[in-house]
């Protein structure tokens, strides 16, 4: 990590609305918003009323140290059900071990889901999940991103 890079209310807002311009151009309806706690809670609220998608659960797992370096993946909340067209949605892609783990949990648990689609603001050049997913932004950057919720 080379340091660290606070990112501001302004590009997050520019951040989302991109995203949501990607969305509404695309020929899915979505029907669910799945936030992953912690940091893609106020960018998933924030989508959803760009998006007038109402059901926004929140998918609560934690891929992380305190250090920032991966340790395991930790799930501590699931949504009661999961169906038709969702939305996954983080602050960022960053190994891609948080997506990768959703992605097999909704694939193993949640069999009536049509259509998954990974949002977040940012993504890491050098992720290794870009399966239907995507970004506000690409950053080819190791600085350790501080969102204003991170405070």
């Amino acid at each position: 990590m080379e340091g660290k890079k606070k990112i501001t209310w302004s590009h997050i807002e520019l951040l989302v609305t991109a995203i949501a311009d990607i969305i509404n151009n695309k020929d899915v309806k979505y029907d669910t918003i799945i936030a992953l706690g912690r940091g893609g809670l106020i960018p998933g609220a924030m989508l959803s009323y760009k998006l007038d998608i109402k059901n926004l659960q929140n998918f609560g797992i934690n891929t992380r140290h305190d250090d920032g370096k991966y340790l395991e993946t930790l799930i501590y909340q699931k949504p009661s059900a999961i169906t038709g067209n969702v939305l996954v949605v983080d602050d960022i892609n960053d190994s891609g071990k948080t997506f990768e783990s959703i992605n097999s949990l909704i694939n193993t648990e949640y069999p009536n889901v049509d259509e998954l689609l990974y949002c977040s603001l940012t993504t890491r050049h050098n992720t290794t999940f870009n399966e239907n997913t995507i970004s506000g932004e690409i950053i080819n950057t190791s600085d350790w991103l501080v969102f204003p919720w991170d405070k």
